[in-house]
């Protein structure tokens, strides 16, 4: 085997797009170009944006999808995109999703006799449940799903959890457990940072300041904190809590707001932040609100410990995995009166508050270059079992 591999990663959306799958991928390809030959296999995205980044990327054509908003790749239509593949060489291919460019990707490595490896990212029962009305139709969906996966020659997953979601669909492979990790580094100024953010956002210094920071979305669950705070603003504690990120629900859940009783104040949806202003926040919280039973991870978790702040999950959800409750954060039982009941626990006692954020940071904290050096370990151990069948 060559020291340097040429490793091909595809995904059914990417840049200028971002989400949890595509900021996971991005950051492989940042690390493992390092040393290694990469190529991201993507769709084409938005005309005016121009490539520039420090690895390759091989574009098909796509086509806007406004009720996914995003750009869906359709490799199979694109001669020139065929040809290109067909005539490159590569060791081993890793696919970060189970649709068309991730089928595509299959076809192709099996054309070129290499390993195909995947990451289930998503929990796609939740997914399709949301969306699909049917259960008939979702249910041939998920075993199609199940079915695509029992193609690859493995498959990594971040935590157990989210294992035994990829058993339940029908996977009958191999298993592998792969972390995911932050590009934020440790934070040594939180103080500092948490004194700027105060003058940025206008906030008092003894206020308590809670988080939200992701997609708005419904399968987040942002209404559920909402009510969640009701019931704490109705036990007289005062609070900010700063919803960070734009989506499609964003009106909605600004309406739901107003309709709880919440100023503006009180409750800020931000839309979109300055990354350089994410750290500020992310500093000066202190609770990040995080119920979501969707995620299958949340990188927000790692991002707000990396600033010693620790979040609030819902018991046995995989976003709460690795969470100790009163240790590294807390879990909640999933209704609206225990996570408040919860949020009033952990910040009655800011001292206590303050030694969790500052577990949570040396708990849980693991940086995208450590995550990629366990991921090319992988892959030239599966290239080697690969090549042995021979």
């Amino acid at each position: 085997m060559d020291d340097v591999l040429d490793i091909l990663e595809a995904n059914d959306d990417y840049l200028p797009d971002v989400d949890g799958v595509v900021n996971c991928v991005h950051n492989y390809c940042l690390n493992l170009s390092k040393h290694e030959r990469v190529t991201v296999m993507a769709p084409r995205g938005r005309k005016s944006y121009k490539e520039d980044l420090p690895y390759r990327t091989i574009r098909c054509n796509s086509a806007y999808i406004p009720f996914l908003r995003q750009h869906y790749g359709f490799p199979e239509t694109d001669r020139d995109f065929k040809k290109k593949l067909a005539q490159e060489r590569y060791d081993i291919i890793h696919i970060h999703s189970p649709f068309n460019i991730g089928k595509f990707a299959v076809k192709t490595a099996r054309s070129k006799g290499i390993p195909v490896v995947g990451t289930y990212h998503s929990n796609m029962r939740m997914i399709f449940e949301c969306f699909i009305p049917f259960p008939l139709t979702r249910r041939l969906i998920l075993k199609n799903i199940g079915n695509f996966y029992n193609q690859l020659d493995e498959v990594f997953v971040c935590s157990p959890k989210v294992g035994e979601q990829l058993l339940e669909l029908g996977y009958t492979g191999k298993v592998t457990y792969l972390p995911f990790g932050t590009d934020f580094e440790k934070c040594r100024n939180v103080e500092e940072l948490s004194r700027k953010a105060n003058e940025v956002f206008g906030l008092g210094a003894e206020e308590p300041v809670f988080v939200y920071i992701g997609r708005i979305q419904k399968l987040k669950r942002i209404d559920f904190i909402l009510r969640s705070l009701r019931i704490v603003k109705e036990r007289g504690f005062h609070f900010r809590f700063f919803a960070v990120g734009k989506g499609m629900e964003l009106e909605p859940l600004k309406r739901l707001a107003k309709q709880l009783g919440f100023t503006e104040e009180e409750v800020c949806f931000t839309g979109y932040l300055p990354r350089e202003q994410l750290p500020l926040l992310s500093a000066r919280a202190d609770l990040l609100l995080f119920p979501s039973l969707y995620d299958n991870f949340g990188l927000v978790k790692l991002e707000c410990a990396s600033y010693e702040t620790a979040g609030v999950f819902i018991e046995d959800s995989c976003a709460g995995d690795g969470i100790t409750h009163g240790v590294n954060g807390f879990l909640s039982k999933d209704n609206e009166d225990a996570f408040a009941q919860t949020i009033l626990e952990a910040a009655a006692d800011y001292g206590r508050l303050k030694k969790i954020g500052k577990k949570a940071q040396e708990d849980l904290f693991i940086t995208w270059e450590q995550c990629s050096e366990i991921l090319l370990e992988n892959y030239r151990r599966i290239i080697r079992e690969y090549r042995k069948k021979d």
